[in-house]
């Protein structure tokens, strides 16, 4: 019997180790990363890193292989997998979603180790749910070092998570395009959901090559899919529904993008009700100007892509709102127009409060969209 005592007090002992070592290893924040509470530019310096030895460059055009580049990239220090959406119930109750999963390599991968803890990948997750009728933003975060339990990204075939946040590529005997499969859960909020698409592949910037200043090796390889079908379940409050509607997914990977000089970017991501499918970042200089390597694409309903540069596209703030939160003040209405394709549109915030202030300061939420076109999208807004 004080054999018995003896060991159930030593299991309980190593047990409690592990659950506290785990833990520690779960909340750990990487000097590379910011802590929380971080100033609003933390995204822009983390993308303009100086020192890039050891890890590839994306600095030369390259052919993109689906559904191989749904995957993850290793060799590169940053990457993304970013979707952004609206969704309705049947009754036509309206949310917005973010869901989006980051991979970052705090050191070049050198000789493999035989422990699978020992690793430079870090993962991040934002997980959001604007619940436009009630006028309520879930925003929920996560962050772990990456281990096969615990979070990852795999190459093929694509699958990402981060705990029970999943993004996950089901390929297809296509083109490469197949179905998309989403999952996360925090906070009273569940999602899940298939994305199907509908507007294939577009390569942005040079056939995939985006850069985002003069200086070579400031870029990243980047390509969207503009239009998925969005079909699934949301639970929110303990009340579950079934939704339906369009996301959209951005994908970047590269080691270093930004200068210096950049105070941070403006991004429209815009689904027309014409079928158009409308993309642009406008990079801020330091006196809030729209920079040199401002780019973006027109996708008409056709399929034809059109390069959009800083000179084609006009982009000016209508309205603002300071968060409560933390002071910041955001522009909240805009008018873009893009001369050359007959397009003036009135951008005005579903919900002006979409304000993520964690590790992350900046502004993310759905959009309307009205004027010469109709439609709907999402703006994320850093550096402010």
């Amino acid at each position: 019997m004080n054999n018995l005592r003896k060991w159930r007090r030593a299991r309980n002992a190593w047990l409690l180790a592990v659950a506290l070592t785990c833990a520690g290893l779960l909340r750990y924040v990487p000097p590379e990363l910011p802590a929380r509470g971080s100033s609003a530019n933390a995204t822009p310096a983390l993308l303009a890193r100086d020192d890039a030895s050891g890890f590839a460059r994306a600095d030369r055009p390259r052919s993109f292989v689906f559904p191989r580049d749904h995957g993850a990239h290793g060799e590169y220090r940053t990457e993304w997998w970013y979707f952004t959406g609206h969704l309705a119930d049947d009754g036509g109750r309206e949310f917005g979603f973010q869901l989006t999963l980051f991979r970052f390599e705090l050191a070049p991968r050198s000789t493999p180790s035989p422990s699978a803890w020992r690793t430079p990948r870090v993962m991040l997750g934002h997980f959001a749910l604007s619940d436009l009728a009630n006028a309520r933003f879930h925003a929920h975060e996560r962050l772990a070092r990456a281990h096969p339990a615990i979070a990852g990204a795999m190459p093929t075939p694509a699958r990402v998570w981060l705990d029970d946040w999943h993004i996950e590529h089901e390929p297809d005997a296509g083109d490469g395009t197949g179905r998309w499969h989403l999952r996360a859960a925090q906070g009273g909020v569940t999602l899940e959901l298939v994305l199907d698409d509908e507007a294939g592949v577009v390569l942005q910037g040079d056939a995939g090559l985006s850069a985002k200043s003069a200086t070579a090796g400031n870029a990243s390889y980047y390509y969207s899919m503009p239009r998925l079908a969005a079909a699934g379940k949301l639970t929110l409050d303990g009340a579950t529904f079934d939704v339906h509607g369009s996301a959209w997914l951005d994908r970047e990977w590269s080691t270093s993008a930004l200068d210096r000089t950049q105070q941070g970017w403006d991004w429209f991501a815009l689904q027309l009700d014409d079928g158009a499918n409308l993309m642009f970042y406008r990079l801020r200089d330091a006196h809030g100007g729209m920079g040199a390597a401002s780019a973006g694409s027109l996708q008409s309903a056709d399929g034809t892509v059109h390069r959009l540069g800083p000179d084609d596209v006009d982009i000016v703030e209508t309205g603002t709102w300071t968060s409560p939160t933390t002071g910041i003040r955001y522009p909240q209405g805009w008018r873009l127009v893009v001369p050359a394709h007959d397009i003036e549109l009135a951008l005005d915030a579903r919900l002006p409060g979409q304000e993520w202030h964690q590790r992350f300061r900046y502004w993310e939420g759905a959009v309307s969209a009205n004027g010469s076109h109709t439609g709907r999208g999402y703006i994320e807004l850093t550096g402010y």
